[in-house]
């Protein structure tokens, strides 16, 4: 008889957990990959029917030894071809990958050989289906027995059943040649219906009789190990007894003796897990502005006819009973207006499948900050200018802003700042950009240390992980430095870190070091790292020398340490009970707008006319046209002397000229002289060469 069990132990605990879950996944505005979340919808049911064992087939692997691969222990999983295609978590799959440590995975990307906690495994396969997973191993030839991994079909279509089973397997790695218990287990993946079985039969020795026990991880697993569905029973509980788990990696015990509570399965024993009738989406990617997010998803199948989405800044999830704060949603997309700046929202969606049939909201939201609103360019002013000469460009924007000017619409040169800007000399006509920007500062992070924090423990191994929500610079950090001896001088050289480790940057300070918290007080010490926002760091120790340690703190902790719109500080590498090092992060902000361009036009064509005149008013040149010499008069009022084609091009510059020019050099043609006053005007006059 079908044994049935309430899920809802599993909802409380994703209301319970999912902040903690989600500092993985904090996500800024930009394209983010998330998940599909199902696993935990599947119901589940067990009973006791038949163990069939199936002998034909194909073989993937047959043991040859006792030990090593040999025995099937960590071998490459095996790539196996579905004959039908299976939907799991709403996707649907026409290939598995086996492994010999007792648990099938779904996707492209495969298990690594040694991973045995395929459900609390953080590896990026999309779905894992484990009925026995733990390291383990098989045997040959030993009381006439030798293991195997196997798959077949049976039945027939639409109602075939793919089959892969071990073997005479070991109920844990073991390389005695002396005692092997060997027993058999199945998953059963169902054509159209898409039920998953898990069937197990009764083992026994081959050889020898030394107890085996321990723990093995039983259930299933979506693409992120947040979202599991698994089974777990202490060594005091019957296996056949099992309840849900309460954490991914929740196990079941298992023991080969006769008097164990525990036990072993017995033969045919049966896990059923079936899949709901409606599927979540697949969040995938999010998007901001200041006072809107957008977020986008991938549709299930089967298709439902539309979805809700929910929302919230508190990162608490929603339940059945929570209404959506937008519905009936028929595209793959949507956008919540009405927003906050600079403010991390959460975001669930689920299907409506009709008549009242909704999937379960997505396990992890995907979370998108909205970014800042930053001071607006009001007004801009180009300039035209002969060639040769400098333009002054104008812009003005709000009150407070720092208008700032570029030589590119993206990334390019700071070129300047301030309501106006002068070019250099420009013998073509060149854009420049303008923006407007607020900067302040702002603190972060854990105050400072308490009277029960501990000089010892970690070490430069330890550091703060955090996410970067934008760009920002972290300007100063407070160090509480150990010493045995107080007042030891000593220096801390600090390091900022990829996610993985690598360093980015790194800066050497002077500290002094105290062995209590009562003489210890904050030192500030000054890093300017510049933090690239849509990223994780670690940020900590390189090295230390006079001092041994610095404080660490496990009391009154509160993460994530969160400065809306920047930065969150996650967590640690060690323990989330640990507060190490950095105390009261003072951080740079920015918010800047876009930029406008601004044109400094070169026309030579404006340099004649009026310009010509003025010229001959002040400076006189003769002959005009011209053979090889030109005259000028007030040589002393001219600082240079430019000449310039008619294309703009700068042909010549003369520094303090003479009466007389010499231009025989000069092919025929029409000409602009440039004259740059010492009083810093510019006069011009069109000039003939014969």
């Amino acid at each position: 008889m079908k044994q049935l069990y309430n899920l809802n132990v599993f909802k409380n605990f994703r209301k319970r957990n999912l902040k903690t879950l989600a500092l993985c996944s904090l996500l800024l505005s930009g394209s983010y990959s998330l998940v599909n979340a199902q696993a935990k919808a599947y119901a589940f049911a067990q009973s006791t029917g038949t163990f069939t064992t199936i002998t034909g087939g194909t073989v993937l692997g047959t043991a040859t030894a006792n030990s090593g691969t040999a025995s099937l222990y960590q071998v490459t999983p095996y790539d196996v071809t579905l004959p039908f295609n299976f939907n799991y978590n709403g996707k649907i799959y026409s290939s598995i990958k086996v492994s010999s440590n007792g648990y099938i995975t779904f996707g492209t990307t495969a298990p690594s050989i040694s991973n045995s906690t395929p459900i609390s495994s953080t590896e990026a396969y999309e779905g894992t289906v484990s009925v026995f997973g733990k390291s383990l191993n098989t045997f040959a030839n030993l009381g006439g027995i030798t293991g195997d991994i196997r798959t077949d079909v049976v039945g027939t279509a639409p109602n075939r059943e793919m089959v892969i089973q071990w073997t005479n397997f070991r109920p844990a790695y073991s390389t005695s040649s002396t005692s092997a218990y060997a027993f058999s287990f199945q998953i059963r993946l169902k054509e159209t219906t898409n039920v998953i079985d898990m069937i197990y039969n009764s083992g026994a020795f081959a050889i020898g009789s030394t107890s085996v026990s321990g723990t093995v991880q039983i259930g299933l697993r979506g693409a992120s190990s947040a979202d599991y569905n698994n089974r777990l029973n202490a060594s005091t509980l019957a296996f056949t007894s099992s309840t849900p788990g309460t954490a991914n990696t929740s196990t079941q015990y298992t023991s080969t003796t006769s008097t164990s509570t525990a036990g072993m399965p017995p033969a045919g024993f049966t896990y059923t897990w079936t899949p709901p009738t409606c599927f979540a989406p697949t969040l995938t990617t999010g998007s901001s502005t200041p006072n809107s997010v957008t977020v986008n998803w991938a549709a299930p199948t089967p298709t439902p006819a539309s979805y809700d989405v929910y929302y919230n800044t508190t990162n608490i999830a929603p339940t059945g009973t929570t209404t959506p704060t937008q519905n009936n949603i028929t595209g793959t997309s949507a956008t919540i207006n009405s927003l906050s700046n600079t403010t991390t929202y959460y975001v669930w969606v689920r299907s409506n499948c009709g008549s009242g049939n909704y999937s379960e909201w997505s396990a992890l939201p995907i979370s998108v900050t909205t970014l800042c609103q930053p001071p607006n360019i009001l007004s801009t002013t180009g300039a035209t200018i002969c060639p040769g000469a400098t333009a002054t460009l104008h812009a003005t924007a709000d009150a407070g802003a720092t208008v700032k000017w570029y030589d590119a619409a993206t990334n390019g040169n700071l070129v300047g700042t301030g309501n106006s800007f002068t070019t250099p000399v420009l013998s073509s006509t060149t854009n420049y950009y303008v923006s407007a920007s607020n900067s302040g500062t702002a603190n972060v992070g854990k105050a400072g240390i308490e009277s029960n924090a501990s000089g010892t423990g970690g070490g430069v191994t330890s550091y703060l992980e955090f996410t970067a929500l934008s760009d920002f610079t972290l300007k100063t950090v407070d160090l509480y430095p150990y010493s045995a001896t107080a007042g030891t001088a000593g220096t801390v050289t600090i390091e900022l870190r990829t996610a993985t480790g690598t360093p980015i940057t790194s800066t050497t300070v002077n500290v002094t070091g105290y062995n209590t918290t009562a003489a210890s007080a904050p030192q500030t010490v000054t890093l300017n790292f510049p933090i690239t926002g849509g990223a994780s760091y670690r940020l900590g120790v390189a090295a230390w020398t006079g001092v041994t340690n610095m404080f660490r703190d496990g009391s009154n902790l509160a993460y994530p340490y969160s400065l809306p719109g920047y930065v969150n500080i996650t967590g640690t590498n060690l323990s989330t009970t640990y507060y190490y090092f950095f105390y009261n992060w003072q951080i740079s902000t920015n918010c800047e707008s876009s930029r406008q361009q601004v044109t400094a036009t070169v026309d030579a064509a404006t340099c004649l006319g009026t310009s010509e005149t003025g010229a001959k008013e002040n400076v006189k040149v003769h002959p005009n046209p011209f053979s090889e010499i030109i005259n000028i008069s007030k040589p002393e009022l001219v600082r240079s002397a430019k000449i310039i084609d008619l294309s703009g091009k700068l042909i010549k510059t003369i520094d303090q000229p003479q009466s007389i020019l010499r231009l025989q050099d000069l092919s025929a043609g029409l000409y602009i002289l440039m004259l740059d006053m010492k009083d810093g005007t510019q006069q011009s006059v069109k000039i003939i060469k014969k």
